[in-house]
Formats: structure tokens, C-alpha cells, sequence
């Protein structure tokens, strides 16, 4: 199951990846582009499209290049929540340094210096699949607290019951939904939607603070 330090990785992987490729070529899109991808243009235009507007505080967790940062440009402030700080500097050149966007640093799975009940919408892609079942824990308690009453939590999970997680993703941590729920149920979120069918290795997941 990934650790904290295997987590760590990307940062210096953004380095390799900066100094290889042309400038037009993002990080993250080695994984796939959104635009290019029917599975990820269904997961923007569900559980993203609808929830950025331009009167809400949103938050990204675990930003990385900007892959989905761009989607959750169109609001009032975007804190972008990465655990690797290179990635802001990537962020800040590739979009121009938008002044409504700010930057949290994490120690894993905590969300220092956000404000309790500030926040409208929490989405995050391509990071919990690789978080440990305690630190997922602690971070859903995290975003309870900053969450106000009635935002929407979204996140990608691993899901240990489809097959190709488990035989084609041996980076994935072993979570299900069924955790997701009785983790969410404990801080205060209720589940509004668990999707299995759009993405073929993981599951989308949507709770609401109560």
C-alpha cells in the first residue's frame, strides 16, 4: 500500500518531467488528457462542471500540474492542497498566476490554515487511490471541518471490489466503498452518489456535510 514517502515521489518527478518534455505537453496528461478521454470527460462534466460556479470557495486536493485544476478555475477562490510544493510554482507559470487561487501545503492529511466551515465544494482526482485507509480517515475529518454546512465532497477512491483495480493497479490502496460511507458518515457527510461504472479501475464518490 503507497506510504506518505512513496507519495512524495511526484515532486521530483515533475522535475524529470519538466526537463524532458516540450512546453506544450502538461503534467499529468501522461495519465491522460481530459479532453481526449471519454471516461474523464464524463467525470468533468458530472461531478465537476455542475459544482463550479463562480460564487463558490472550491478546493482541489492534490493538484499536481493543473490536469483539474483548470476545471476549477471558473470560482470565487480555488485552494489548491498539494503535499509536493513544486507543483504550485508549475501551476502558477502554466496558468498565469490567477490572483483567486491559493496554496496549502499539506503534511499528508491535514488542511492547515483553511478556515472551519469556509469551503463549498471539495474535489480531488488521482489522490486518495494512493492513500492509506488511516490517512484517508483523518483526511475526511479535515474536510469536514472546512467544509460549510451543505458542500459537496467528490473524490476518486480505489475500490478493491473491481478486478481491474486489483490486478492492473498494484499502487492503489485497498479501500472500498463501503469504508468511504462509514468513513464519511462518522464526520458528518452523507453519501449523495457512489459511481462505479465511469472510470474502469477506481469509483467516484460524492458526500455532503450535513
Amino acid at each position: 500500500m503507497p506510504s506518505l514517502e512513496w507519495n512524495r515521489r511526484f515532486g521530483v518527478d515533475l522535475v524529470h518531467f519538466s526537463r524532458k518534455n516540450p512546453i506544450d505537453q502538461f503534467y499529468g496528461d501522461q495519465w491522460g488528457s481530459v479532453e481526449d478521454r471519454d471516461d474523464l470527460i464524463a467525470v468533468r462534466r458530472k461531478f465537476l462542471d455542475p459544482f463550479v460556479t463562480l460564487d463558490k470557495v472550491c478546493m482541489e486536493i492534490g493538484s499536481g500540474g493543473g490536469r483539474w485544476t483548470q476545471y476549477l478555475l471558473p470560482c470565487r477562490q480555488l485552494i489548491c492542497v498539494e503535499l509536493n510544493p513544486e507543483m504550485f510554482d508549475y501551476i502558477r507559470k502554466r496558468f498565469g498566476d490567477p490572483k483567486h487561487v491559493s496554496y496549502i501545503t499539506t503534511h499528508g492529511d491535514d488542511l492547515p490554515s483553511v478556515p472551519n466551515a469556509y469551503v463549498d465544494f471539495i474535489f480531488s482526482f488521482g489522490t486518495f487511490v494512493h492513500l492509506e485507509m488511516e490517512r484517508i480517515a483523518r483526511y475526511v475529518e479535515s474536510m469536514s471541518l472546512v467544509a460549510k454546512t451543505g458542500a459537496d465532497v467528490i473524490l476518486q477512491i480505489s475500490n478493491r471490489h473491481k478486478e481491474h483495480s486489483l490486478a492492473e493497479k498494484p499502487s492503489f490502496s485497498n479501500n472500498s466503498p463501503e469504508f468511504m460511507a462509514t468513513t464519511f458518515s462518522e464526520h458528518g457527510l452523507s453519501v449523495v452518489d457512489v459511481d462505479n461504472e465511469v472510470l474502469l479501475h477506481s469509483t467516484i464518490i460524492h458526500g455532503r456535510k450535513l
